[in-house]
Formats: structure tokens, sequence, C-alpha cells
């Protein structure tokens, strides 16, 4: 009883985003479930953020700026930045006779307030281009069978263990951003097959695997597919369909909830945005020739994994800690110029590479691998909650010669202090926190952030940088 109740508050603050459902039964026994959230929130840097023109489309212009020195004159963002973030969800369940039950579920997450017409305009996630309902940037849309005494099997458009559970640990110590959104794995599966076991119980806690396999469609969008050489010869690599193996693990007991999860991409584009969803890469339509002879470069196909554990530990119902460690991975990905022949110019946006070298290497991908790690504390007084939590950065091995920023470090760490609305809603809340940042020395972000911007500065001209946030959050 004990865990239970640990495990229902637990639940019931880490994933704030789901636990306030509005459930309806009809008469054939069919059970529907509405949910959502709408969070705004405003945040105000203690400097002013300085910026990089992206407009450059050459080999020496990157995402990290890593291969020219940047310039002196940067120009310069703002200070203050908002966010407004709403999800709506469906579900749908029916339970037979012989307790099997089927399932289904749609979610959609858009930012800014964009208008009713503007939702699918706008949305957190984007993985799909074109019209109508088949082509919209889903962030979940599934069907499901289960069995108690034989577990879940579910299949459609779903959200990986390796971001999902990373944000719900991360986001009650206002680290979501810091930690979820960092690393080498991705979010949302546009097609993924799982297999969930039932709980195994040993008398002290229960245990339950998981199996995900993911995929997409080929990336070809904008891409010549037919491109050869001046010799008449194909460019090499094409596309290629992104591949994902996910293994998750769970184990609770009364007063711990540990989990592992494996995740391992090929094909995929690389990034280390950790909320990137499941994307394709574009092959190597590169122009650009093997020791000046016209052979393709024939980039090879990128991958990465992501190892994490993390868990939850109450001392008593009053206190919580968080924990979280993670192993990156990256193959590195070639810079590959898609040539527009009308535009007469490079689109490396389709595809900007990753952690590749220069001119010598025929600009292709290094290996890099990290460690990054996550530690926060809760505690729970009536309708408040108070937070402090950090996430360190760790340096990269890589042979790159060009710093990416494997030699680079970063910490994160931020207080917050949150109140429930039960007198406006029941699931309103409002929240604060000041959050500080510093990079172990000036130049390209750490390899498992996702650009030099991430932490609010930018790290080839300050060191360090704070924030203050402010928000109101209601789940419905």
């Amino acid at each position: 009883m004990r865990f239970a109740r640990r495990a229902a508050l637990m639940l019931g603050f880490v994933l704030p985003f789901g636990s306030q459902a509005e459930t309806f039964q009809d008469t054939k026994g069919n059970t529907w479930e509405i949910s959502g959230f709408v969070k705004v929130e405003a945040t105000r840097a203690s400097e002013t953020p300085r910026q990089i023109s992206p407009n450059d489309s050459l080999y020496k212009y990157d995402q990290r700026n890593a291969f020219v020195p940047v310039p002196s004159n940067p120009t310069l963002g703002s200070r203050a930045s908002s966010l407004a973030l709403q999800q709506l969800a469906l579900g749908y369940s029916h339970e037979t006779e012989g307790a099997v039950t089927f399932e289904a579920r749609a979610s959609y997450r858009w930012r800014s307030t964009a208008d009713l017409g503007e939702w699918f305009s706008a949305s957190d996630v984007s993985y799909r281009s074109g019209k109508g309902l088949a082509n919209r940037d889903w962030f979940e849309k599934f069907v499901g069978v289960s069995r108690p005494d034989l577990g879940f099997v579910r299949y459609g458009t779903q959200l990986s263990r390796t971001w999902a559970r990373s944000d719900s640990f991360s986001y009650p110590i206002g680290l979501a951003n810091q930690w979820a959104g960092t690393g080498a794995g991705f979010s949302v599966m546009p097609e993924a097959l799982r297999l969930t076991s039932k709980p195994f119980e040993d008398g002290i806690g229960k245990l339950t695997f998981e199996l995900s396999l993911g995929r997409d469609r080929l990336n070809t969008e904008l891409v010549q597919q037919n491109r050869v050489t001046q010799s008449n010869i194909a460019y090499q690599p094409g596309a290629t369909e992104p591949r994902l193996v996910e293994l998750f693990l769970q184990y609770s007991r009364e007063r711990h909830l540990i989990e592992f999860t494996l995740q391992n991409v090929t094909g995929a584009r690389q990034s280390s945005f950790g909320k990137a969803p499941l994307v394709g890469w574009i092959g190597d339509p590169d122009a650009m020739s093997v020791g000046g002879t016209w052979l393709p470069r024939r980039a090879g196909k990128p991958g990465q994994s992501a190892a994490i554990l993390q868990g939850n530990y109450w001392p008593n119902p009053q206190n919580m800690l968080t924990y979280g460690a993670r192993h990156n991975r990256w193959t590195g990905s070639a810079a590959s110029c898609a040539y527009d022949s009308v535009q007469k110019l490079c689109l490396f946006g389709l595809d900007p590479g990753f952690n590749y070298g220069d001119l010598n290497s025929d600009y292709t991908g290094y290996r890099a691998s990290n460690y990054d790690l996550m530690l926060g504390w809760s505690h729970y007084r009536g309708l408040y909650t108070y937070t402090a939590g950090g996430v360190y950065y760790g340096r990269a091995s890589s042979a790159n010669p060009i710093e990416w920023g494997q030699s680079n470090t970063a910490l994160s760490l931020n207080l917050g202090i949150y109140r429930k609305l039960p007198e406006l809603h029941k699931g309103a809340s409002v929240y604060g926190g000041i959050g500080w940042s510093r990079v172990g020395r000036l130049g390209p972000a750490p390899v498992s952030m996702p650009d030099n911007l991430f932490l609010g500065f930018n790290s080839h001209y300050d060191r360090s940088g704070s924030a203050a946030t402010v928000g109101f959050n209601l789940v419905f």
C-alpha cells in the first residue's frame, strides 16, 4: 500500500500531461478518454544572446561554426522568450469478457498560440509535409491489444521510451529540455511495433520488459535521386530507411523506480537533439569528388545509440531523489550538398551532417561518444513542490581533427517552485525557476547538445549565463 501511494504520487507529478483525463463509457461498454494540456511560459535571460547568421551555405559554415573563426560583431538576440505549448489526445478502449482489451489513441501537440485552423502548421515535432490527416505530425497514433496475463502489443506512431521517460523524470526538476532534449536518442517513431510483457513479480518488486521496432519512409524530398557524376557514375549511397530498435526495462518496488533504456538507430538523419523525430538520411547526393577524380565520395550510412539508466528514490512521501546516467554514441555523418540546379546553390539544411571532418577527409563523419549525468531533488509540502537539479554534459571521445565540441563540457543547474491551483481547476498549476549554466571552454557546445545556443547563450562568446522562468500549466 505504501509503495502504491508513492507510485501514484510519482505518476501524478512526473506525468503532468496525462493525469487529469475525462473518461466516458457508452452503453456498449466502450470507454472514451479525452485529455490534453495547455502550457504558457515566459523566460528572461540575464544577458543578451549573441547569434551568428545561418545564411551562408558553404562547407565551412555549420550549426556549430567549427570551421572558421566566429565573427567579432555577431547579431544580438532578445533576452526575453516565451512558449505556448498545447496537446489534445483522444483514447478508446474496449474490454471483452475474456479480459482482452482493444485500444486506440491519437494525440497532437503544437506550439505557439495558433488559431484553430493553424494547429497542423505549428506542430511541436515536425517529420511530415503535405496535406491531409495522413501527412500530419501526429505525436501518437496507434492501435493496440492486451491481456493481463500476456502483456501489450501496439502498432502505429508512438513515442520512444528514450525520450518520453527521460522527459517524465526530468520535468519535475525543471530540466526536461536539458535532459530529454539532448543526447543521441530520437522521440517520435512514425511507424512502430511495440511488445510489452506482463509485470513479473518476485515478492519485493515488479519487472517489466519491452521491445520497440520503429521505422519511417525514405526521405527523398528536394533531393534528386537519379544524379550522376560527369563520368555518369551514380552518387552513392542513396536515401536510407531509418530503423530503430529499443529495449526498455522497468523495475519498481516500495521506495524505488529504476529504468533502463537502450536505443539503437541506423539510417536516420543524425543529430544530438533528443526530441528529434525518426527521419531518414537523404543519402549522399554530394558532388564532392575523391582526390580530384569524378568518383562519388560514398559517405557511410549514419548510426547512433543511447543507453540510459535513470530512476527515482523516495526516502519518505515528502521527498524524491531523481537520477540519470546516459551514454551517447554517433558514427558521424557527412556534410551533404543537395545541389539545387535552379537556385544554383547547395541545400545543406536538408541534412547538415554531424561531427564531420575537413577537406582532407572529404567532409565525412567521425565517430564520437560521451557520457551525460542528471541529479535532482523534489520536496513536497501541501500544494507546493520545491525542486533542485542539474545536468552535466561530458567531454566526448572523437578522432575528428576539427573541434566540434568534443573537448567541451557543460553544467546546467535549476531551482524551482511549483504550486497546484485546485481553487481554479484540479489540473491547474503555476511554477517558477532560476537556472544557471556554464560551459567548460569557449567554442562549439558539447557534442551531446544540439547547438551552441541551446543553454540560452552562445558558447563561442560566453562561458555562462542565467535566466528566470515563470509558467502556467493546465491539464485536462
